[in-house]
């Protein structure tokens, strides 16, 4: 049966392919081929669509995002732009696009974005996570650790999060706290080889040399030629 499931959908995705299309056929299309990581006949089919219809928000959404996926990030801001402007609180495109910004260093139009993300949903964590790292990048670090507060409180789980701001806070030089993500980091996920090499790291700046020295054994014991080399320099 899954066979022929495939080949009904092969026998769709080209059956719909003449010029007599809706616009709407044409983006079901190119969904389809998207979630086949067929991008060049996605964004063919998109191009159809907009044809017909070229205040498609939609389609231009999945066309910048598409876009977005190839790393043509400037391309896929524009379009972003494009569809901002048909529907200014196209709450995806509005997130997305602050995500490409801050793939391109425009760190204070990411924020701007994430801010507007926020206004429109004041609960979506990636948005608060996205935004502390803009933040951090421009050197606001503590109010970059309130979003990554305001995102833990969200999801108690977000692994992500817990290391950013240990991260942050170890650069900070609040050692303890750094410490003290680092360990939820940990169990949280116990293969998180770079919280032990912060762990370790904020130890060592906190004058407690042998913590140090035992977090780079076990990590160096999961195969971390970092840790190991660590060992080699601080813990003989």
């Amino acid at each position: 049966m899954k066979k022929i499931f495939w080949v009904l959908i092969f026998v769709f995705t080209a059956g719909i392919s003449s010029a007599q299309n809706s616009a709407q056929e044409y983006y079901s299309s190119a969904l389809i081929n998207d979630s086949l990581k067929d991008y060049k006949s996605a964004l063919q089919d998109l191009d159809n669509a907009l044809q017909v219809k070229p205040n498609y928000d939609s389609a231009l959404y999945l066309q910048a995002l598409i876009n977005f996926k190839l790393g043509e990030n400037k391309i896929a801001i524009k379009t972003f732009d494009k569809v901002l402007k048909i529907s200014p609180n196209y709450f995806d495109a509005v997130y997305a696009r602050g995500v490409a910004k801050a793939q391109q260093k425009d760190y204070i139009g990411a924020i701007k974005d994430f801010n507007k993300s926020l206004s429109l949903n004041s609960t979506h964590i990636k948005s608060y996570y996205n935004r502390a790292l803009a933040k951090a990048y421009l050197d606001d670090i503590p109010s970059a650790i309130t979003d990554l507060d305001r995102a833990i409180e969200l999801d108690k789980n977000y692994t992500n999060a817990y290391y950013s701001r240990a991260f942050w806070k170890e650069t900070a030089g609040d050692y303890t706290n750094a410490i003290v993500d680092y360990k939820k980091v940990i169990e949280l996920d116990a293969s998180y080889v770079e919280a032990y090499i912060g762990m370790a790291t904020s130890y060592y700046q906190n004058g407690e040399k042998q913590n140090a020295c035992d977090v780079l054994k076990i990590v160096s014991e999961k195969g971390s030629v970092m840790a190991e080399e660590l060992m080699n320099k601080f813990c003989q």
